[in-house]
């Protein structure tokens, strides 16, 4: 599908609105890919057909039916009508398309030219449930072979009949289609019950007659329909002859209509005669269930009870996979994919009106004092994330896109392509004609943005909030979500205030993410001497492991706020413009998200974890423990925050060797352990700071890159460190010059107080003694008073911080498999299920403490200074 949008108004003229047909034929160079990628399909399935007529025997069983499947608006009936308008002009189907793909379409379409006869389309949706569908099939055949007697034919030739024999043999098979189409009635129609009971056995008898001998007599017509119609195109020699074909498009309007045509392609089948259909295949699926299910029903073979109710859709499922696996096999259909988000952002595709990325960077999101704000400018930064990262960090992140197998599609490697985040992949894979409503709807905001207004201007903002909360009302209308999902989505979720403005209203937390990661690598902690540990006979560390997990996509999940337990996932565009609207919603200067709690949507990827495998010999009935401490980042507000973060992590994993994770260069894996927790550090300042993101990984002498081209690892590690100690003083810094209240630098305020001293804990680091990232070495100054503050707030929040660790044990502990099978042991009984539960849990937590922790309290060591046993090792030893 393409539009031809009319030029762009003179500034100051009011905009207005462009009339568009829902589907029209297009040139092959003006189609969306998945459209075209259809067609190519579709051509070379008539051309096997017509090869396959001229070979197949008469006497085998055919299947003839060809299922364009797609979402709605996915270009099914676009397709339908440029495959008509190819094979009647296949040289201005093609004019002006470039490469060797359209040499080889243009010889496909050529050769089909001649050998295909479009019927007159059929549409389901305006014909009554009761149509003789039989009959409408064979008058538009003979309505075919009617048409040479009046036109020319495919080249201009004149298609009169040549001779009086063959004006005969016409007139015969003219003849025979007339009386097929008054036999229809009796073989389609039931039988009235009212009639005479003589009358109606007569009817009877006389429909079963006609049916004994309806399929041969068909086929023979359809025999001399082909011969009749190829004599004006190809001569009475024989050789090739004319296919037949009709286009049946919205076969899916209703149960009636899909089940009755499933049941003409069975009693009409012809070697001569193809049926293209236009439908949805999960439609189809589910509307067959349900014709066979209402069957059973009308019959009394339907169960009752929930059991019987189950046992009959089983029953009508089974039928319904049969009927489809034989009228249309899996390999008969067509499936037409979504536009990819690329695609999208270049739309429209001909060329002739401005690209809805361009159009996307003339609208300007909510301004305000908050700082995402003052970086966030236009609705193309909530997709695009190339001004966010550096060119190194982009292009390692190019490269991991196009390693993955499941977003290779996604992203091209010029480097002119916008780097599309998940949520703008989400939001920009489209059905064709949903993506033409969104160009429309942006273009409208442009346009009347740019017009001269009369009384108050509205906020900044307000056009890219209703784009966004209409392309998500209109995904959920076509999504496939249940009612109660709908209802809570469009009338409890999202919602008006009290000025009329739109708002998401997320009281009772009724989403919540579900993440997808999978494992990158792992990095091993040295083995530990039992005895050198303090741990004793009772409890032990056996091992330790950072694993470092490459983040894919949020799956977001509604929960029933009336009737807890039930849920669902929201679909894939759903979720992704929720996501969008919910970040423009946040960037005004009073966001409009309601909640009762302080964050409304937990939303923090998980992506680096230290696992922990501890044993306890004083905890009875799991004294084994594999205790997982996720990285958390700050709980910032918006997806986008989190979307920089996981693409620099992803492009810094990249850029990480997997010999630096194998330690297959003899180096200490506690020192690339320090190294990678530096790293996230420094991730997290870049995002935290003015420029949200743009993470500058250095050259051979500073930042990230001089610790892996270094030689020496020791040395460039400790340089970098305090690399990252300036960074985070900086931070502090700009906290305190530009924080306009609960905005993303004071979020970033918290995560230094409460997370940053926790860091470099034994908790979350490699080995027991890694806090050489929070040390100032003597003799040296920070650069500015941002350290000394952030030390001096550690200082005083000590007991608050030692607590803090306490209750994140005690979380880590409570997650673990072990404890989920104690649980399950226990039972969900109180009393002394619970007692012995939780004595459990408090031998680990404890037993944690004295193993970790025996050597002093190394959070004292953080907040309250450096003591004479925590001082930082000569640049030859190892932490």
């Amino acid at each position: 599908m393409a539009t031809t949008p009319h030029d762009a108004p003179e500034a100051g003229q009011p905009y207005l609105p462009t009339p568009q047909a829902e589907a029209q034929a297009f040139a092959w160079d003006d189609l969306l890919t998945p459209t075209r990628q259809g067609l190519r399909e579709l051509f070379s399935w008539l051309e096997a057909a017509c090869e396959g007529s001229a070979e197949a025997a008469s006497t085998e069983h055919l299947s003839t039916s060809l299922l364009v499947s797609g979402a709605r608006g996915s270009g099914k009936t676009t397709l339908l009508l440029s495959a008509v308008q190819a094979l009647r002009d296949w040289k201005s189907f093609v004019r002006g398309a470039p490469g060797p793909e359209v040499a080889a379409l243009s010889r496909t379409l050529e050769r089909l030219e001649r050998r295909i006869l479009w019927l007159e389309p059929l549409d389901l949706e305006p014909v009554p449930t009761q149509a003789n569908l039989l009959a409408t099939l064979l008058v538009r055949v003979r309505a075919a072979l009617d048409q040479p007697r009046r036109g020319k034919g495919a080249r201009g030739d004149s298609s009169r009949w040549a001779s009086s024999i063959l004006e005969e043999g016409a007139e015969e098979t003219w003849g025979k289609l007339d009386h097929l189409i008054r036999d229809a009635s009796f073989m389609w129609e039931d039988i009235p019950s009212t009639t005479d009971a003589r009358v109606r056995a007569e009817q009877q008898i006389r429909a079963s007659e006609i049916y004994a001998n309806f399929q041969p007599r068909f086929a023979d017509a359809m025999e001399d329909v082909a011969r009749t119609l190829s004599m004006p195109r190809f001569g009475a020699s024989g050789g090739d002859q004319v296919l037949l074909v009709l286009p049946i498009d919205n076969v899916d309007r209703s149960i009636e209509h899909l089940y009755n045509i499933v049941k003409l392609t069975r009693m009409v089948a012809s070697r001569h005669l193809w049926f293209v259909l236009a439908a949805g295949h999960q439609e189809f699926q589910r509307f067959m269930e349900r014709s066979f299910q209402k069957e059973l029903i009308i019959s009394g073979q339907a169960g009752i009870g929930i059991r019987g109710q189950e046992e009959t859709l089983a029953i009508a499922r089974r039928q319904a996979a049969t009927t489809l696996r034989r009228a249309l096999p899996p390999s008969y259909r067509i499936a037409l994919d979504l536009v990819e988000p690329h695609e999208a952002w270049r739309f429209p595709v001909d060329g002739r009106g401005e690209s809805l990325g361009s159009l996307l960077r003339r609208l300007r999101l909510p301004a305000g004092k908050r700082t995402e704000s003052r970086v966030l400018e236009t609705f193309a930064d909530l997709f695009d994330l190339q001004a966010r990262l550096a060119p190194d960090v982009a292009r390692c992140y190019r490269e991991a896109l196009r390693n993955d197998d499941a977003e290779a599609r996604e992203t091209e490697a010029r480097p002119d392509e916008p780097l599309l985040h998940h949520v703008g992949r989400l939001a920009l894979t489209l059905p064709a004609r949903t993506l033409q409503d969104l160009w429309h709807a942006v273009r409208r905001e442009v346009m009347c943005s740019a017009a001269p207004t009369t009384g108050a201007a509205p906020e900044q903002g307000e056009s890219v909030v209703r784009i966004a909360s209409e392309m998500l009302r209109n995904a959920i209308d076509e999504s496939d979500l249940p009612a109660w999902a709908s209802e809570q989505l469009h009338h409890h979720i999202l919602r008006q205030d009290d000025q009329g403005r739109v708002c998401l209203d997320l009281t009772g937390k009724p989403i919540r993410r579900s993440k997808r990661t999978s494992l990158h690598g792992v990095l091993q902690a040295p083995p530990r001497d039992p005895g050198g540990n303090g741990t004793g006979a009772h409890a032990r560390v056996l091992g330790t492991e950072v694993h470092l997990r490459r983040f894919h996509e949020v799956v977001l999940m509604l929960e029933d706020l009336e009737e807890p337990g039930r849920e669902a996932s929201l679909p894939a565009n759903v979720a992704g413009w929720f996501m969008v609207l919910h970040d423009v919603l946040m960037l005004f200067e009073r966001p409009r998200v309601l909640s009762a709690d302080v964050t409304a949507l937990e939303m923090s990827p998980e992506m680096v974890a230290t696992v922990h495998e501890f044993w306890s010999g004083r905890a009875r009935g799991e004294p084994f423990v594999q205790a997982a401490f996720w990285w958390t980042p700050p709980s910032w507000n918006t997806f986008i925050e989190f979307a920089i973060l996981t693409a620099q992590w992803r492009a810094f994993l990249v850029r990480l060797s997997r010999g630096f994770l194998t330690a297959g260069d003899g180096e200490d894996a506690t020192l690339r352990a320090r190294y990678i927790q530096a790293a996230w550090v420094e991730n997290i300042c870049s995002i935290s700071g003015m420029a949200m993101g743009q993470w500058n990984w250095g050259d051979e002498r500073q930042g990230a890159m001089s610790v892996l081209k270094a030689s020496r690892l020791t040395l460039s590690l400790e340089r970098y460190e305090q690399w990252v100690r300036d960074a985070v003083a900086e931070l502090v810094t700009r906290i305190r010059e530009h924080s306009a209240g609960y905005d993303r630098l004071w979020t970033a305020q918290v995560w230094l107080r409460d997370m940053l001293p926790l860091q470099v804990l034994p908790e979350f680091a490699l080995a027991f003694d890694a806090r050489s990232l929070l040390r100032q070495p003597s003799g040296v100054s920070s650069p500015n008073e941002g350290w000394d503050l952030l030390v001096k707030d550690w200082r005083t929040q000590a007991p608050r911080l030692a607590a803090f660790r306490h209750q994140r044990v005690r979380d880590a502990v409570n997650r673990s498999s072990a404890a989920e099978s104690l649980r399950q042991a226990l039972g969900a009984g109180g009393g002394r299920a619970s007692e012995t539960y939780y004595g459990w849990l408090d031998t680990l937590v404890d037993a944690w403490f004295a193993v970790v922790d025996h050597d002093g309290d190394p959070l004292a060591g953080v907040v309250l200074g450096l003591t004479p046993h925590l001082n930082p090792p000569s640049p030859d030893e190892h932490p």
